[in-house]
């Protein structure tokens, strides 16, 4: 199970990373809105690096949770009826549940983790 999270993290980082630069570079959205994404990038990457040394999730189930609330405010803040640009809502959709099954992973493995250490 560390590896799969391990690299199915690594995937998520990656494509949070390439996906963010493509919306930058393609359409016209102000870069400093994209500073959240590429800090969540690097912090889950630290995340991956942290949970390979000390075998805990910890570092993971907050990048994980701070992804699904960015992704959560920006999916919602594209369906408002009112202002909302409805724009990439699949993509997003998608991208939220990535990053929730990311987040339930990483909360697992810690439980786990800790109810070992109880039997021990």
């Amino acid at each position: 199970m560390k590896l799969f999270l391990t690299v199915y993290s690594a995937i998520c980082a990656l494509a949070l990373l390439v996906g963010e630069t493509l919306v930058v570079l393609k359409t016209n959205k102000y870069w400093p809105l994209s500073l959240d994404d590429y800090i969540a990038v690097v912090a889950l990457l630290a995340s991956i690096y942290v949970y390979q040394k000390s075998q805990q999730a910890l570092g993971l189930i907050v990048v994980y949770a701070y992804v699904v609330g960015n992704l959560y405010a920006m999916l919602f803040t594209r369906l408002d009826p009112v202002h909302g640009s409805g724009e990439r809502i699949g993509l997003l959709v998608a991208a939220l549940c990535v990053a929730a099954v990311g987040f339930a992973l990483s909360l697992k493995i810690q439980l786990n983790s800790q109810a070992n250490k109880g039997r021990v």
